[in-house]
């Protein structure tokens, strides 16, 4: 009576992780999945060697039938009191109590089913189970320290020399890179090398990856590709701010379904994102990439302890509707997390609906190492998922959804319209400047090499120059030829492009050509061209 009353405690000695899956498994298949703790690490061995001589003592299971179970689940518990520190600690007895009571008839027969036929993992439990063995104890409790947010876990400890050594390492280990991988990268730093080369823009990408130069390397050679391809060349050496978002990528903003805004932060002081999908537009997936872009991109630019520390993020896909669960799994979610100079502390998904399962495992599967031992899965209404947060350090008090799981918007609509406020004003000071820190798309460049031949500008006035050079060939006078040069030169800067060259220290950007130079310029192209 009174097991049916209280309930009992259920203890699971686990001694290898790909066992984890199957327990949490059995556990929501009963509703249990509330009521499931687990105490790390998850192996109770100290070191590998120990535990390897523990498993060749034991000799390998037979075929089980229920009665084997119950024997075996008799071992189970006196091999783990056995474990304990003293006969009578307060804490054996309690374990002594727990398995006494735990006097479930279905217990055993659940054993020996799960013996005869184990359920398979998916892909993703997979590659997690494969991340965990391969991390020892002290990793692991490193990953655990970071998920909960332990003060002085998961920062590098900077020096002046450790810093410019990496940042130089970075420049050596991109010049390794293939040149087919990387003609984003080339063409930005063309363009411009204060952008580029600046300092705290390299520091970032390194950050996101401890300090490993390797991988920050390819991320920033990433992170141009994927810029290029969504912002195109004009903004591919420009931080984006507002008035670089076409209409759709800012009504996608203006949802207010990604929110960070001062004081949005954990129990430890991390920084806290939430990505609210019931709310979020994936009718366009660019638009989409566009904004999320444009959102980690200022929080990341403008807050130095979540580049030490890393964000605590959170998807909140409670109550999405069908037609967005939908939207969200045609979604490519793969695209922004290896490109841009963020890291995740903790990732944390919560959900109520099943099927979103094979998404989640599909996340596991293409996530890196980091972010798949790193990510949490929360099943259950608005309130259980309230309540998981919580036990990893989220503070409610300042989360944006309630227990209805309504989204409040007001603090981050606020630190919105400050960010583009402060925007305007850093376009307005740059058109107001006579320095041009990068060329436009329509300019010609003066230079030498593939990557000044291919710019786009150039290509235009290739173009421009195949329109006249059967002209250019009959005229029999020198004056005809230049009236000719001038007309491309003319037709160049009606169509709003400029001549440039860089100036004498590349830091400082470019310079207008004069007239005489640029008619020079088109001249030698076109008898190039006749060749």
């Amino acid at each position: 009576r009174q097991q049916q009353r209280d309930g009992c405690c259920i203890c699971f000695r686990v001694e290898r992780v790909a066992f984890v899956p199957s327990i949490v498994r059995w556990c929501i298949d009963r509703s249990y999945v509330a009521c499931l703790q687990f105490s790390s690490p998850i192996s109770p061995f100290h070191n590998h060697q120990s535990q390897q001589q523990h498993r060749m003592k034991r000799p390998a299971p037979a075929t089980t039938t229920a009665s084997d179970a119950d024997a075996e689940s008799a071992t189970w518990q006196n091999s783990y009191v056995s474990d304990s520190s003293d006969d009578g600690s307060a804490s054996q007895q309690q374990h002594r109590q727990c398995f006494s009571n735990c006097s479930i008839p279905s217990c055993a027969s659940v054993l020996a089913n799960r013996r005869r036929k184990r359920p398979t993992p998916s892909e993703g439990e997979r590659a997690l189970i494969e991340d965990l063995n391969a991390l020892s104890i002290k990793e692991r409790e490193e990953v655990y320290e970071d998920i909960h947010g332990v003060r002085g876990s998961g920062v590098v400890q900077e020096t002046p020399e450790m810093v410019s050594r990496a940042v130089i390492d970075v420049w050596e280990c991109i010049g390794r890179i293939k040149r087919h991988r990387k003609e984003a990268y080339e063409l930005a730093l063309m363009m411009c090398p204060a952008f580029v080369q600046d300092r705290a823009f390299v520091l970032m990408f390194l950050r996101a990856d401890f300090f490993d130069v390797a991988k920050a390397a390819t991320r920033l050679v990433n992170h141009f590709e994927v810029k290029l391809e969504l912002f195109g060349v004009d903004r591919l050496v420009k931080q984006i701010t507002w008035e670089d978002l076409d209409e759709g990528t800012r009504a996608v903003v203006l949802t207010k379904a990604m929110q960070h805004f001062p004081g949005l932060v954990d129990t430890v002081g991390r920084t806290v994102i939430i990505g609210y999908t019931a709310r979020e537009d994936y009718s366009n997936q660019q638009n989409h990439h566009r904004a999320t872009w444009y959102f980690l991109m200022g929080l990341m630019r403008d807050n130095e302890d979540a580049q030490r520390r890393g964000v605590v993020a959170i998807g909140y896909m409670v109550g999405m509707s069908e037609r967005k669960l939908n939207e969200s799994m045609s979604t490519n979610i793969a695209k922004e997390p290896e490109c841009l100079p963020m890291r995740y502390a903790t990732l944390h998904i919560c959900y109520n609906s099943p099927k979103l399962r094979p998404m989640l495992s599909f996340m596991q599967l293409v996530a890196s190492t980091q972010t798949r031992l790193r990510l949490r899965t929360h099943f259950g209404t608005d309130v259980e998922c309230l309540y998981e947060l919580m036990a990893f350090g989220v503070r409610q008090d300042v989360f944006p959804v309630d227990s209805e799981g309504n989204l409040s918007t007001d603090r981050y609509a606020e630190a919105l319209d400050t960010r583009r406020r402060r925007e305007a004003e850093m376009e307005e000071a740059r058109r107001q400047s006579s320095k041009i820190e990068y060329p436009r798309s329509i300019d010609v460049l003066f230079g030498r090499g593939k990557t000044f031949k291919d710019f786009h500008g150039n290509v235009l006035m290739h173009a421009c120059i195949d329109r006249y050079k059967d002209n250019y060939r009959r005229a029999s006078s020198r004056e005809e030829k230049t009236t000719i040069v001038e007309v491309v030169v003319m037709t160049i800067k009606d169509s709003g492009g400029r001549f440039l060259r860089r100036c004498k220290d590349p830091m400082d950007g470019w310079e207008v050509v004069p007239f005489v130079a640029a008619r020079e310029k088109i001249s030698y192209t076109i008898r190039a061209r006749l060749k």
